[in-house]
Order: structure tokens, then sequence, then C-alpha cells
């Protein structure tokens, strides 16, 4: 027992420490790189810039100097182009100068107060100025300074006031849009919201230059977009067209890249007779360009197929290289680390190494928890909530006053008040016709419920007890596979049984089309479990289903794809997240959701 609690914690100091590296890591090369020296009069050429591209002068002209500087240096820069902005009466170069402290600090601090203040002095700036493209543009700045540290509510406040003013000013008339779309998507991509990702990857193509990179590049997510939400054919699509285009460039980079993806639509669909070669050739590829993620990520699909397949001598070494590839990527690796102790758990299962198993499965599932709550997913949605109905009730404020003043000078609120009384008679008369025609309707609709409900439940049952019928014929026939393969001793017989022992696990399709069958008969019980408890995994939700349904361990290892002994375990581990007393049996729990 004592073993296994430091097996725990042991896993948890793992995340921990991979949380801390991914944000202080940057900031530790940054601080032990030699820093230049002030220098005066660095901003002076700008005088004799056009007003229209002095702003992006400066940028550059501080992005390649001042962020290096000590902070006594950089400041003294920055004041002296305060100064000139001053003299210029340059209301959007006053608004950057704001930006670029906040930048600095931001570079050389990590998420700080002074960052903080430095935006909001830049949108305050340009709010009292009546400059709203600029106010758009800094609160888009501080909606990308918030996702970088991973405040990540905030940060959809701000991309969707950003958001608000840019459309009121026009995407045409306003510079480098399709960039600010790209870096929008790339938040709701990163929070795994498809949806919205891919309505900004649109308007980035849209408003895209000519910039065949760049276009490839979008096509290419919006594939990943698809791929992600289970649109294999319309993902292959745009993979397919990303590829096109790379090869009328022969960007070899971009070629592998959109060949591995459409190697991981394959993968996903478990056709890994076409996955394998295209995936072989991405991760050859990535490893070529120094592409530590994009190897990683390949390697990780090259492991689950040969632990698939059986191979796992060889899953096993691609394992260690994973290890090192993911701690030398210098990106944030979590959502791939989770893979990883994922594809070690079932391989030590596979091998018999149970207490190795539990130790990865531990971690993964700490490390899994730790990622959803960084997302913080759940602020992000009341945020958008709050937004839409404080939206809604300006519109409808503005509407009324409008109505109101229309009202005035057309001088009809005494037709009006003559409507209203006639409106009012007519309900009166017609009012208990109304309500017999809604008693039936109610009888109606109380009917078609019952049946929908009667229905919904005997399709559950059947779709539960076709999969256990299943889960009876794969343990007949394996036992007569496996009489054969002692009579015979054949590597294909043993492979046959390889494949009919994994062809009764509830698999995503399987899951969801069950899940729906299961919402249709227990309607708030997803909704239930996941407002009483969020630290839940997707493996713990699926699990408590089966026991709503009051399936015996033994059918539910079956329907999970575990050992009789993993189902015990993983109840065990319920029993811990849910805080259920020694006395209160989990079933009872699970019956009161």
């Amino acid at each position: 027992m004592g073993s296994k609690y430091l097996n725990i914690l042991l896993g948890k100091s793992i995340t921990v420490l991979l949380l801390w590296l991914l944000v202080t890591a940057p900031l530790f090369t940054y601080a032990l790189q030699p820093r230049p020296l002030y220098q005066p009069n660095l901003f002076t050429t700008l005088a004799d810039t056009a007003d229209n591209h002095r702003v992006e002068a400066a940028r550059a002209i501080y992005r390649n100097n001042c962020r290096k500087m000590s902070e006594a240096d950089a400041m003294r820069c920055i004041d002296e182009l305060k100064q000139l902005a001053l003299n210029l009466n340059d209301l959007p170069l006053i608004c950057a100068v704001y930006d670029m402290r906040a930048d600095y600090y931001s570079v050389n601090r990590g998420y700080n107060n002074l960052s903080t203040g430095y935006y909001d002095e830049a949108i305050a700036f340009a709010q009292k100025n009546n400059m709203q493209l600029q106010t758009g543009i800094y609160q888009h700045r501080k909606a990308i300074y918030y996702f970088v540290y991973k405040k990540n509510a905030a940060a959809c406040r701000y991309f969707l006031l950003s958001e608000k003013n840019l459309n009121e000013v026009g995407f045409n008339n306003v510079p480098n849009i399709s960039i600010l779309f790209s870096e929008t998507a790339n938040f709701y991509y990163s929070l795994g919201d498809f949806d919205n990702a891919r309505e900004n990857l649109r308007l980035a193509l849209k408003y895209q230059g000519a910039s065949a990179r760049g276009r490839i590049n979008i096509t290419n997510t919006i594939g990943l977009t698809y791929r992600n939400n289970g649109q294999y054919g319309t993902a292959l699509s745009y993979f397919n067209k990303a590829l096109k285009m790379a090869n009328v460039t022969k960007d070899s980079v971009w070629i592998a890249i959109a060949t591995g993806n459409i190697g991981s639509v394959y993968f996903l669909q478990h056709n890994y007779g076409k996955a394998l070669p295209l995936i072989e050739a991405d991760y050859r590829q990535s490893l070529k360009y120094d592409e530590r993620l994009n190897s990683a990520i390949a390697l990780l699909r090259l492991i689950r197929i040969n632990i698939d397949q059986g191979k796992f001598k060889q899953a096993g070494l691609q394992l260690d290289t994973a290890d090192k590839l993911l701690l030398n990527t210098g990106e944030d690796v979590l959502t791939q680390r989770v893979q990883y102790y994922e594809l070690a758990a079932i391989l030590n299962e596979r091998l018999g190494k149970d207490k190795e198993a539990d130790l990865y499965r531990d971690r993964s599932e700490n490390l899994r928890d730790s990622v959803a709550k960084r997302d913080n997913i759940a602020a992000i949605e009341r945020v958008r909530l709050q937004w839409v109905t404080e939206k809604s009730r300006e519109e409808f404020n503005n509407l009324k006053k409008s109505a109101q003043i229309s009202a005035y000078k057309q001088n009809t609120i005494i037709v009006v008040l003559l409507l209203l009384v006639i409106i009012t008679f007519l309900i009166h008369n017609r009012q208990r016709l109304k309500a017999k025609k809604d008693r039936e309707l109610m009888e109606l609709e109380k009917r078609r419920v019952d049946d929908e409900l009667k229905s919904a439940t005997q399709a559950l049952r059947g779709y539960t007890e076709n999969l256990m019928q299943k889960n009876i014929l794969i343990d007949e026939i394996k036992a007569e596979l496996e009489n054969v393969q002692i009579k015979y001793s054949s590597a294909d017989v043993a492979g046959t049984l390889d494949k009919m022992m994994q062809a009764h696990i509830m698999t995503d399709d399987n899951w969801a089309q069950f899940k729906k069958l299961f919402t249709r008969v227990h309607s708030t019980f997803f909704y239930n479990l996941r407002h009483k408890y969020g630290n839940l995994s997707g493996t713990d939700i699926r699990l408590l289903a089966l026991i709503k349904l009051k399936l015996n361990n033994r059918e539910m290892a079956g329907m999970l794809g575990i050992t009789v002994d993993g189902v015990k375990k993983a109840k065990q581990r319920l029993r811990k997240k849910m805080n259920i007393l020694e006395d209160e049996e989990l079933e009872n729990a699970v019956n009161m959701l």
C-alpha cells in the first residue's frame, strides 16, 4: 500500500515538474543570454517614416534591440520613443509604447502585474482617443498574453472584445488581419473548441495574402479540426489540398507534415496497412528537419500500432525514444505525455507487469487532470454565456430606445393603445379555446415523450445485450482458438486470437453510439456526474455508465477490454475520487445520480 501511494506521489511530482519547466525554462534560457547595452537615438529614423508604417517599424526596432537589454536600458530607450511619439503627435505610436513596455516585462518576467497594467493602459488610451482599431488590436494582444500564460478565461473575454471592435471597424481595414484570425484560431484549437477554431481559420484564409506557406498552414489546420471532430472524410480532403499545394511549391517540410496527417486519419480509423508507411515517412522527415514534437507524435502512433500487432519489444524501445524526444522538444507536450503514459500502461499490462501498468496509468490520469484544470474549460463557457447575455441585453435596450423614439416622432401612442385594447379583447375571447388546445397538445406531447422513453430504454437494453452477447461469443471462440493453437502452434492462429480478443472492446465509435442511447434514457446522468464530480476522467465516466446499467464485473471487463481485476482496481480509484465512505456502496452512489 505504501508503494502504491509513493507511485501516485511520484506521478504528481512529475506532472508539477513538467508544468514548471514549460513555464520557467524559456525565462532561464533568456536570462543567460548576454544583454546588449543602451543605444541612444535608437528610434530617431522613425521621424522620416510614413505614418501608416511607423508603428510596425518601431516594433521591429524594439524587438531586435530592446527586448534583450537590461530593464533600465530598455525603459530608457522606450522613454525616448514615447517623447518622439509626443513630438510627432502620433497617437497610434503612443499606444504602441505601452504595448512594448508590457511585452518587455512579459518576455523577461513571465506573467506579471506590470505587463497586465501596461496592456490596460494601451487599451484605455485607445478608447479615450476614440481609436477603435487600436482598441481592438491591443485587446487582441492582451488576449495573446493571457493565452501564453494559460489564463484562458481572461484570454477568451479579450478575444471576444477584440473581435467585436475589429468587426465594427471592418476586417478589410485591419492590417495583418489574417494573422490575428490565425492566432485566435490557435487559442480555440488548443482548448479543443474546433468549431470556433475552424471559423477563425476560414476567415484567416479569406484575408490571407499570397504567402503559399501561410495558405498551406491554414488549410492543413482546418483539416486537423475536422479530424479531431471525427469527420475523417472531410479531413482527408483538406490534408490532400495542403499536400497538393506543398508539392507545387516543393516545400518538403509541409509535404512531410501533410503526409503524416493523412497517415494519422488512417491510424484513427485503425487502417494500419495504409497508415504505417505514411506515419513512418512522417517520423523520418520530422527527425530530418528537427521537428521534435511532430517526431514524437508520429512515434507515439507507431508505438500504438506495434502494441496492437503484438510487437512488444519494438514498442518498448520506441517508448524510450519517445520519452527522450518529449523531454527535448522545448514545447508544451503535456497532451503527448499523457499519451506516452497511457501507452506505457497498456504495454506493461500486455506484458503482465500489473504493478508498472498501474504506476503509468496513475501518472496518465494525474497529468490529464492537470491539463483539464489548466485549460479551465468551464470558466471559458461561463465567460461566453455572460458575453452573449450582455450583448443580447445591449441589443434589446438599443431596440427599445429606437422604438420609443420612433413612437414619439410618429405620434402613434394612441394607435398603439387602441391596438392593445383590441388585442386584449381578442385574447380574452380566445383564451378558453387556446387553453383547451394547450391541454390537448400537452397530452399528445406526454404520450410522445413516454413512447420515446420506452423506445430509448428498449434500444439501450438491446444495444447493451448485443455487446454482452458478443462478449460471450468472443469468449467461446477464444477457447476454441486456444485449443487450435495448442494443437497446431500456428503464428497465424495467434494473430487471429489477438484480433478476436480486441474485437469486443468498446471503441470510441461504440462509446459514442452507446452514450447517445444512454442519454436518451438517463438524460441527466452525465450532467450530474460532471457537476458533482468534476475530477473524473473519460475512462471513469464509461465505467460509471456501465455500473448504472447494473452490469457485473465480468460483463464490464469484456465491454471495456480490460481484466476483471482491472475493473476492481478502477472501482477502487473511483471510490477515492468520489470520496465514498467505506460503509457505502459505489453502486448506491451511482444510482443516486
